[in-house]
């Protein structure tokens, strides 16, 4: 029997994403480069008006109920249900077992707080709901406290792209992360 709530933890949910209130609160967010960099890895970084990230949400959810490879939740304080971020698995591969992870959390204090916690709520969704065989994820050197926290969480680097991100007039190296199944259930599930 499983204690272990999926949708809620200490002082996180995960909730459906709302396109019409989310959307406006997540454009702020896009204003900060590192969460434009971790929402626009496929374009050219910068700020989305509310109608641009309404849009861009609107067509994942879309994709997301007729083809089921991929999720996308909203992060919010358990206190106040208050929009914070998002989690997604942009890419979901059922026939292999493998899942693409993201964490946005909006403003920097808040990621400094809860980023661990909204890390392991997706982990344990990708593993024990979804029965992954592993999840990657990505970051960049420019970045060194998301990376610490995704290898504080079990992960292990899996492949550098040298110099992939330009930023602050200097290129920095892109990690990618991973971890299996196998290596959560050894130190996250509960008995």
């Amino acid at each position: 029997m499983f204690n272990t709530q999926l949708f809620e933890a200490q002082s996180l949910l995960l909730d459906a994403y709302d396109p019409e209130k989310d959307a406006v609160i997540e454009a702020g967010f896009t204003r900060r480069w590192d969460y434009g960099w971790g929402s626009q890895l496929d374009a050219a970084i910068h700020p989305l008006s509310s109608f641009q990230v309404k849009k861009k949400r609107e067509e994942q959810l879309k994709r997301s109920a007729e083809s089921r490879d991929s999720f996308l939740f909203a992060v919010r304080l358990r206190e106040d249900a208050r929009f914070i971020g998002v989690l997604e698995l942009p890419w979901v591969s059922w026939s292999n077992r493998l899942a693409w992870l993201k964490v946005l959390i909006g403003e920097e204090d808040l990621e400094t707080m809860y980023l661990a916690e909204a890390l392991t709520m997706g982990l344990r969704y990708a593993f024990e709901e979804l029965d992954m065989a592993l999840v990657a994820s990505s970051t960049g050197e420019f970045q060194p406290q998301v990376l610490h926290t995704l290898l504080n969480a079990g992960m292990k680097p899996y492949v550098r792209q040298r110099q992939m991100v330009y930023f602050k007039a200097q290129y920095w190296d892109r990690i990618i992360v991973g971890i299996s199944q196998a290596e959560w259930n050894t130190h996250y599930r509960e008995e």
